[in-house]
């Protein structure tokens, strides 16, 4: 699988010059840049990668597309987030009493993973049917 990065579309500019936009991408700190490197789980680096393909297809107004970069900016750095948890609740061993202490964590991950996968499939229909109004809906999506 090829490697890829994102460049956090909020972030400034960097002030001295790279070979590569790949040397650019392995050289920034984590708060400037999400790579399909930091997501260890294969599962949660294919959602990252189908995602981030999808978004490189969408065309249109340059407004509209930079808040569906942005959102999906936030969505990656929310997930490469919920990477520590996952590994953390994946690894826990059922003992009595432990449901409590996992059960929040769950829902907000399970809630994180609905939020993701809604995204996801509106962006999938805006590459289908690049039209004005799906790219405002995608777009408006919190």
């Amino acid at each position: 699988m090829t490697s890829w990065w994102m460049w956090n579309p909020a972030g400034t500019a960097p002030s001295r010059r790279f070979r590569s936009e790949e040397s650019l991408a392995r050289s920034a700190p984590d708060t400037d840049v999400v790579r399909s490197d930091d997501f260890t789980c294969p599962s949660q680096r294919r959602r990252a990668t189908a995602v981030r393909s999808d978004f490189l297809r969408v065309t249109g107004d340059p407004v509209q597309v930079a808040l569906v970069g942005q959102r999906l900016w936030t969505l990656l750095v929310a997930l490469r987030r919920a990477q520590p948890l996952r590994d953390a609740l994946a690894a826990a061993v059922p003992r009595a009493g432990r449901a409590a202490l996992v059960a929040e964590p769950s829902r907000e991950l399970a809630d994180f993973d609905r939020r993701f996968d809604q995204f996801a499939a509106a962006l999938r229909v805006l590459v289908a049917d690049p039209t004005p109004e799906q790219l405002r809906h995608t777009a408006a999506l919190d």
